[in-house]
């Protein structure tokens, strides 16, 4: 049986990084989320303000789509590549050797597209309408509405921007993902639950090979 890693991609307010939390203490498993930052800190002698910095430039930018930069290759083979991009590099070195460590769950930071060859790897696409997102992040961030729906729309430009940017594919196609959740109709703990049922049935799959 395989050792699953389940990666969930987000829309911002869709309560990804909260299904992702408690997928994994369904499943007994880690979370990698923001943890991420510290962890690529440590692996590359870089600042976490550093690399928060470098991904915020990155989702500032306006490519919608360009070719891949070379993600397949270790960190440290890019010499002569800008160090904001090896601050990438270096997430996706930590997020393989996670993997590699055993069964987690990992939010964001382009994970799918960093292990979308494994196919251990589980792809998992949250989304959810703008009314139920804006409401959701006005209770957690206490902002107006009116305000909290354009920060909304801005947030989701900018993760496209650094998904197309590092990858070259287009944020949120769903036919990239094994499965696409619309959180507004399922709920939280309905999102999980039909996680957990994919879990199940690829665990089941496997066992009749």
């Amino acid at each position: 049986m395989r050792n699953y890693v389940i990666s969930i991609s987000r829309e911002f307010g869709s309560g990804g990084r909260l299904i992702g939390k408690r997928l994994a203490a369904r499943l007994g498993i880690p979370c990698y989320d923001r943890s991420l930052i510290q962890k690529t800190s440590e692996k590359s002698g870089l600042s976490p303000d550093f690399i928060a910095r470098a991904e915020e430039r990155a989702r500032s930018r306006f490519h919608l789509s360009i070719a891949p930069i070379g993600i397949g290759t270790s960190a440290l083979g890019h010499q002569g590549v800008p160090v904001s991009h090896q601050a990438f590099f270096a997430q996706a070195d930590v997020i393989r050797e996670l993997a590699d460590e055993g069964p987690c769950v990992i939010v964001g930071r382009c994970s799918d597209y960093v292990l979308g060859e494994r196919p251990e790897c589980l792809k998992v696409f949250i989304h959810a309408d703008l009314p139920s997102r804006v409401a959701r992040c006005v209770e957690e961030y206490h902002i107006p509405s009116e305000d909290m729906e354009h920060r909304v729309i801005q947030m989701d430009r900018g993760r496209a921007n650094y998904y197309n940017y590092y990858t070259g594919h287009t944020w949120g196609d769903m036919r990239r993902y094994d499965l696409t959740l619309n959180s507004s109709t399922t709920g939280i703990d309905g999102a999980v639950d039909l996680i957990v049922a994919l879990v199940q049935a690829r665990t089941s799959q496997d066992a009749k090979v």
